[in-house]
């Protein structure tokens, strides 16, 4: 009767991971009926024989994954029969359920988290950057916390991953961890999606998130104006340190670099085109291509930096030393906002180009957004810019009160 059960597997070849290789995928077939599930390995395409069911080669590594595909195959047989001796009429969705159920039970919620960021962590500077994976560590540590606190063993199967757990995790952000919304919705927003990944790959069978809203709260984002960028650049008598951090913020409002982007900025980078010097770059973020001319400002900046060799121009020590500098900048300067090293982008976006009437399609593409979207964020729309607006519709308006004399 075993023979009922058949369980094949193969390669998805039109899905191919960021290394090349293709998954390995499984199937149980009972009666026609067919479930379908992730084994987690992977082969080079070449290498997975479809009639053998097998891969080909003699190495260590082949011996491995042929070994682990075989003990599957016996796993989910077993399985079979188990739930056999219960109904006779099983389907191949119980047979797969059962199996991964087992697999899910020796396995905990930080496992997988811990097990996520590594794979994350191997790709900083290939596809990942390192402040994204900054975020999956944070979620980790308030996962670890959370933990401590609910299990006595400071851990959980992920077979009791639900709903109510979400729930909860969230209430611990807000309440205990005290994080602010907008940094609870990123770090959720973020376990939503290592979670998506497990389900893909047939390690976690339910979605927590289902039918629960995620929601961010709209933040102002502050900028400069530009009479108060006029009193920034009018300070005087300035450290060293300080005469540093008040150039390169400058330098990042005049050409719309992020702090990340502007920190590993070389000599190289500047370009002559024509008759003017351009930055080069590509975003860490998003690797966006980022092509910027530049005015006379970030250039006479440049010139003061620029080191004789190739390095970098900005020698420029942690953002948050960098925002604690900008605090005490901002006092000197009376400019009664708070304003962090982020904030130069915002009025890159703002009062240097969107006011002067630039397009937002072209701002999208010098701050080396993937989406016009995220442009919108950045781009208030200044009082200026809103007076220039009512002004060419004044005549207009205006005819309505004669009428309503008349």
């Amino acid at each position: 009767m075993r023979n009922m059960c058949k369980v094949l597997f193969y390669i998805k070849r039109n899905a191919l991971l960021r290394s090349g290789r293709a998954p390995i995928m499984g199937r149980v077939t009972i009666a026609g009926q067919r479930a379908q599930f992730s084994t987690r390995l992977s082969v080079a395409p070449g290498a997975w024989d479809v009639g053998l069911n097998r891969v080909l080669g003699r190495s260590s590594e082949v011996a491995r994954i042929n070994r682990e595909l075989e003990t599957m195959r016996l796993e989910l047989e077993n399985c079979y029969d188990e739930l056999r001796y219960v109904n006779p009429h099983v389907t191949p969705v119980e047979v797969r359920d059962r199996f991964l159920g087992q697999t899910i039970r020796q396995e905990s919620i930080l496992s997988l988290f811990e097990l996520h960021n590594e794979r994350y962590r191997r790709q900083i500077g290939i596809t990942r950057s390192a402040s994204s994976c900054y975020k999956y560590d944070a979620v980790l540590q308030h996962l670890r916390g959370y933990l401590a606190h609910k299990s006595p063993t400071g851990d959980m199967p992920l077979a009791q991953l639900n709903r109510d757990f979400v729930i909860d995790f969230h209430g611990y952000l807000l309440r205990v961890a005290q994080c602010h919304k907008n940094t609870v919705w990123v770090y959720l927003t973020a376990m939503k999606h290592v979670l998506a990944e497990a389900r893909n790959e047939g390690v976690v069978m339910n979605d927590p998130f289902a039918d629960y809203r995620l929601r961010n709260e709209y933040v102002h984002r502050s900028y400069l104006t530009e009479e108060e960028l006029a009193r920034l650049i009018a300070l005087k008598e300035l450290s060293p340190g300080m005469q540093l951090v008040r150039d390169a913020f400058l330098f990042s409002c005049f050409t719309g670099l992020s702090f990340v982007d502007l920190r590993a900025l070389e000599v190289r980078h500047v370009v002559q085109f024509e008759e003017h010097c351009w930055i080069e770059t590509s975003r860490q973020k998003t690797g966006q291509q980022v092509q910027v001319r530049l005015s006379e400002l970030p250039l006479a900046i440049i010139e003061k930096y620029a080191p004789e060799d190739a390095g970098l121009i900005f020698p420029l020590p942690s953002n948050s030393w960098c925002n604690r500098c900008l605090v005490r900048l901002m006092k000197l300067a009376e400019i009664g906002k708070r304003i962090t090293f982020h904030a130069a982008r915002h009025t890159f976006a703002t009062t240097l180009t969107l006011s002067k009437g630039m397009p937002i399609e072209a701002i999208s593409k010098l701050l080396g957004h993937s989406s016009i979207r995220t442009t919108q964020i950045y781009a208030n729309i200044t009082r200026t810019q809103l007076n220039r607006e009512f002004s060419r519709l004044s005549p207009q308006l205006d005819a309505f009160k004669r009428r309503w004399k008349a």
